[in-house]
């Protein structure tokens, strides 16, 4: 070795014993200037760069001893370290294995390696790594905090637990592996043990947000909202700049049905994270529980504005424009979420209606037509198919479309009403009949149902069978005027004068504006 190199070795051995390792590595460094470095010299240098926390630069040596001598495995071994200091992980882990296969005995190459592919996501190949490293030294901490970890990645939940369960009787006041043990247990739904664990790490750091986290998840796991909402809530009054603990307490208060506790959480959470699409959708749920209709309106809206195809919230949005006839609106809302999920019946039922709403009838029979070939047997949309044809004035194919739904549904009342409307509207007086007949089988001898099938009766020219079905209806509803009125009607026909002006009176008596029927 050049004797310079020697004495900058000895000057500089002698700096860092005192405590000036930068005065020694700058000794290093221009010793290294000179025609024949040594790469005990460069060994030095990347020694100390490292010390220094110039793991970079400590690399660079690594790498520049390396070029002289290919082989020098302690100098790829160290490289390997500098780039996990650095967070390479790819890098570092292609290094350790360089190292393992220029010396497979070096041990730390492999549990190198192990944790290199953890933070690359490669568990399975880490678990290799760390396995050989556990062969040749049985208890070292930190591959089998790896081994655990890369268990825990692979859903080998059991192992994993009990490897964590070992680790923590050697280590109780680990919070890393508290930690680890508590994901792994909420995993598993293993409440005791996310218990036991998040109470061991309070007992460490009082108020931990991990451990609270993890024991509101846990709670939510078994569906314990009260306890989420107890743990939810001391996160926040402990860290209250938490975005998760404000979302979880609003999440947990929704469950339970608190409303307005849920909307003040979640908007504590909008202001901690405004590009959150969930935390301003859940914002908009508890409003619109809260029939904030507006407030709810607008968290949608901003929702959208992050996620503008999310299904929840555009089908939330439609629904309260609907719910305030804003129709066009809730319509383009509906055909945007059809874009994206033509498979939902539903969103084509909602468009059909409101389709029918704003009377464009032919568009809405065609989204009821696709509901219905989603759905083949759905009722309300055979319904709703016939009440758009009668709409458009085309009654044969609404009448078509309501037998088949009696078909389907022999006692639908609604269907019946509407087969009557449509019979009244063609005079045919006999089919209204026989309708009202079987609406009354369906529904129940009701007073407007017996009124109306007395109308017919009497328009039929039946009038003993319509004045007792006037009696009937008004049995039901003794001051119901306008059956009273009908009632008198028909008796002036029957001859039966006196208890015909009987009935006009008490109807008068009831309604005096019925006196103008009388006066024109």
């Amino acid at each position: 070795m050049n004797p310079g190199i020697v004495e900058s070795l000895a000057r500089a051995s002698t700096l860092q014993l005192g405590g000036k390792s930068g005065d020694a590595l700058a000794e290093l460094c221009r010793a290294r200037e000179t025609d024949d470095p040594s790469p005990k010299l460069y060994y030095a240098i990347g020694h100390l760069q490292f010390e220094l926390e110039q793991y970079e630069a400590a690399a660079g040596t690594y790498q520049e001893l390396l070029g002289l001598d290919s082989e020098a495995s302690a100098a790829q071994y160290n490289l390997a370290v500098c780039l996990e200091r650095l967070g390479e992980w790819e890098r570092a882990a292609e290094a350790f294995q360089r190292a393992i296969e220029m010396d497979p005995r070096r041990t730390g190459a492999y549990l190198g390696r192990g944790i290199s592919l953890l933070h690359v996501q490669q568990p399975e190949a880490a678990l290799g790594a760390f396995e050989i490293c556990l062969e040749r030294q049985p208890f070292r901490e930190a591959a089998l905090r790896g081994k655990a970890v890369s268990l825990q990645l692979l859903h080998r939940g059991p192992e994993a637990t009990e490897l964590y369960r070992k680790l923590l009787g050697r280590d109780p006041q680990s919070e890393e592996l508290l930690a680890n043990a508590m994901a792994l247990a909420i995993a598993q739904g293993d409440y005791q043990l996310v218990n036991q664990c998040a109470q061991s790490l309070l007992e460490i750091q009082p108020g931990s947000r991990v451990a609270l986290d993890c024991l509101a998840l846990a709670a939510f796991t078994i569906r314990d909202y009260e306890a989420a909402v107890q743990f939810s809530q001391t996160l926040v009054e402990g860290h209250p700049d938490h975005f998760a603990g404000w979302f979880n307490l609003g999440v947990a208060q929704q469950r339970l049905g608190r409303y307005r506790e849920a909307s003040e959480a979640h908007a504590r959470a909008v202001l901690l994270d405004p590009e959150s699409a969930e935390a301003h959708f859940h914002l908009g749920m508890a409003l619109q529980e809260c029939e904030q209709w507006e407030p709810a309106r607008k968290a949608y809206e901003d929702t959208l504005k992050l996620e503008p195809i999310m299904k929840p919230a555009l089908w939330n949005l439609a629904l309260l424009l609907e719910r305030g006839r804003e129709f066009r609106e809730a319509e383009k809302l509906y055909s945007r979420l059809l874009g994206q999920h033509p498979e939902s019946h539903e969103a084509w039922f909602r468009l059909g209606y409101v389709r029918l709403q704003l009377g464009d009838f032919s568009s809405s029979v065609q989204a009821f037509e696709q509901c219905l070939a989603l759905d083949k047997n759905r009722a309300e949309v055979l319904l709703n198919i016939g009440i758009a044809y009668w709409k458009a004035g085309n009654a044969e194919p609404a009448r078509e479309t309501l037998r088949r739904l009696l078909e389907c549904d022999p006692r639908s009342g609604e269907a019946l009403r509407c087969l009557a409307a449509i019979a009244l509207e063609d005079r045919d007086f006999e089919q209204a009949l026989k309708l009202h007949s079987r609406l009354l089988e369906v529904d129940g001898p009701t007073a407007e149902l017996l009124y109306n099938k007395a109308l017919l009766l009497q328009k039929l020219g039946r009038a003993p069978d319509a004045a007792e079905c006037y009696r009937q209806a008004l049995n039901k509803r003794p001051d119901f005027p306008e059956a009273l009125l009908n009632l008198g009607h028909t008796l002036m026909i029957l001859g039966e004068q006196g208890e015909a002006y009987r009935c006009w009176q008490t109807a008068l008596q009831v309604r005096p504006e019925l006196a103008e029927s009388f006066l024109i």
